[in-house]
């Protein structure tokens, strides 16, 4: 494993008073008002939703620790939302690592998990890579940190972030922080950090404190591309200039709505941001796990597979815990649509 390069030492012990004080988008400002992020957290601790709170049927395939260890070929598993699972040049690499029960800072209160988990934190195996696209709790949850450090070899994170692993327990020589377009290899993979258009911040007092963006995973068989969360900006056609074409695009989609529209794309956008970023075969994250917005939980899927579909876009969507290897991608196909009304019902008559 590569050893923290100088300048993330030095970033990571600066005294507050020396580090960035606010990051900025480079297209557009996102500056909601008062009245915005009161919007955005009944969206978030809806009261309604707590005392209503009905999970849909996810279905989930567990997953195997020992499956994950033997596996020889480059593949993907999604765990929910946006914490994915890969190997990668036979190396195990996790994303923004959220596998407790909310999406909240609340033990009580805040998006509950709709689906089990097709594997424990406890029986996941050794981690040689754990990405880090920003620090908002459905992408960075502070327990499955702390449960999980001591069997990760790196941290892969934006600037600033890694203060709050560092608070977690994470040891200082684990945790590399990159700013945009900077990049790191670890063995024979890549991992490129580029720029989303987002926001960061666990509190309003920390926002913007640290920085948010991307992921190009560039393997030696296998390129991936992992959004983080983004609104639609230009900066998805660079990325494709710059490390393009993608085998494989884990594209936001999900928790969309038109008060955050410059922070969170719409199905239609996250088809053309794949397009953008000259991908291959688009899979769609940041849904079906937590309740974020407003609309219904398979919407984004809906809408995403009838845009891809009009605009010849190959789309796959496992479920949660299915095994997806890169190199069969073009001969997959959906033959359970299980995050539609029909193909549920088809399941139940089974």
């Amino acid at each position: 494993m590569p050893a923290l390069s100088s300048r993330s030492v030095k970033t990571l012990l600066l005294p507050e008073a020396s580090k960035p004080q606010r990051f900025t988008n480079s297209e557009t400002l996102y500056n909601p008002t008062f009245k915005d992020t009161i919007t955005t957290l009944r969206s978030y601790l809806n009261i309604d939703k707590i005392l209503n709170f009905k999970a849909p049927n996810i279905p989930v395939e567990p997953i195997q620790a020992d499956a994950i260890e033997t596996e020889k070929q480059d593949c993907v598993y999604r765990l929910g939302h946006s914490t994915v699972l890969l190997k990668v040049d036979g190396i195990t690499i996790l994303t923004d690592p959220v596998l407790g029960n909310r999406a909240s800072p609340l033990d009580w209160a805040g998006p509950k998990r709709y689906h089990a988990l097709p594997i424990s934190v406890e029986e996941l195996p050794y981690i040689d890579v754990c990405l880090i696209s920003h620090d908002h709790y459905d992408h960075l949850d502070k327990q499955t940190v702390k449960q999980l450090h001591h069997k990760v070899g790196k941290f892969l994170v934006p600037t600033c972030v890694g203060d709050h692993l560092i608070e977690w327990g994470v040891e200082v020589r684990k945790i590399v922080e990159l700013e945009w377009w900077e990049s790191i290899t670890v063995d024979k993979t890549r991992f490129v950090f580029a720029p989303t258009q987002h926001f960061s911040g666990r509190s309003y007092k920390q926002r913007d404190t640290s920085l948010w963006g991307s992921w190009a995973i560039l393997g030696t068989e296998s390129s991936v591309y992992f959004s983080g969360d983004s609104g639609y900006f230009g900066g998805f056609k660079e990325v494709g200039k710059r490390y393009g074409p993608f085998d494989l695009t884990l594209i936001e989609t999900g928790a969309y709505d038109e008060n955050w529209a410059d922070i969170h794309m719409f199905p239609e956008q996250s088809v053309q941001a794949h397009i953008d970023v000259q991908g291959a075969v688009m899979l769609p994250i940041h849904n079906a796990t937590f309740d974020l917005s407003y609309h219904e939980w398979n919407e984004p899927l809906l809408r995403a597979e009838g845009e891809a579909k009009r605009r010849n876009v190959d789309f796959v969507c496992p479920k949660i815990g299915e095994k997806v290897i890169v190199s069969e991608l073009n001969v997959r196909k959906n033959d359970e649509r299980w995050w539609s009304e029909e193909g549920n019902e088809a399941k139940q008559r089974r």
